[in-house]
């Protein structure tokens, strides 16, 4: 970083970076220090850290407020993303057709929230992909795991082959922002079923773009519709690809991030 002398470092997360070190890239640099964090910051990074950097850019608008509230001025709203180049549609072999095809699909690791919610849905075909599902409680559960964590294609063709894909946010990490899944899902042309959060329906349009609930009897309505209607499941992922590759790539971030830069501090890419 000192040899290259960068006008912008752009830190990703970023949890052992301290307010010092940023200090001390600041002393030795004419640079701006900005910070893409992808979580709930209120519990996962310390106010002094959040406050050394120039500009702290957040998925979570409740988090935004929260900090706004206390003083913190360095902040700005920025959604997450989907990569087109990892996150896209797939044609399934034969193979894959026999491993991966599914009513519904839930990708993602055991945690005991989310053994607690797919519990809410015996009696659905649900398969399930991720980490330490057979370790689960509940024998509900663990009839639904389908196989262990899935990467790249694997996951892409999970998602293809899926007319439903669920999306349950984490309980403390999503407050009224939306997660990284709901993109990539979108940009994999996915029809998901996602818990309704408030910065959901300015991102992707609930009923058109993205199947929505705000409660277990509303999922389960939706989730009877669209098994029914499939046509109309698939209707809704092609419609949420189009919206994704419009607006809502990595791309897209970066040109808000320079926007920003630009407009506090004057400089141009």
């Amino acid at each position: 970083c000192l040899d290259w002398r960068p006008e912008v470092v752009l830190v990703i997360k970023g949890g052992p970076i301290t307010p010092g070190v940023i200090r001390r890239i600041k002393a030795r640099l004419n640079t701006v220090v900005v910070n893409f964090f992808p979580d709930n910051p209120l519990w996962m990074i310390p106010f002094v850290c959040i406050e050394a950097y120039d500009v702290f850019f957040t998925k979570e608008r409740y988090a935004l407020r929260s900090l706004q509230q206390v003083g913190i001025t360095n902040l700005h709203y920025l959604p997450m993303y989907c990569v087109p180049a990892m996150h896209h549609p797939v044609t399934l072999t034969p193979e894959e057709q026999d491993r991966y095809v599914s009513p519904i699909s839930f990708v993602g690791s055991h945690y005991p929230y989310r053994e607690r919610f797919l519990r809410e849905l015996a009696g659905y075909p649900v398969r399930l992909w991720g980490t330490g599902w057979r370790d689960a409680t509940d024998a509900g559960g663990r009839r639904m795991v389908a196989g262990p964590a899935v990467w790249g294609r694997a996951k892409l063709a999970v998602y293809s082959g899926s007319t439903l894909s669920l999306n349950h946010h984490h309980p403390m990490n999503d407050i009224v922002g939306v997660n990284t899944r709901t993109f990539e899902l979108a940009a994999s042309g996915a029809c998901q079923v996602v818990d309704w959060k408030d910065e959901l329906s300015p991102l992707f349009k609930p009923g058109e773009e993205v199947v929505a609930y705000r409660d277990l009897d509303e999922l389960r309505r939706q989730l009877d519709f669209y098994l029914a209607h499939p046509d109309e499941a698939r209707a809704i992922g092609q419609n949420a690809l189009k919206r994704a590759l419009g607006e809502h790539t990595l791309r897209h971030r970066i040109e808000e991030m320079l926007a920003v830069l630009a407009d506090r501090f004057g400089l141009r890419a």
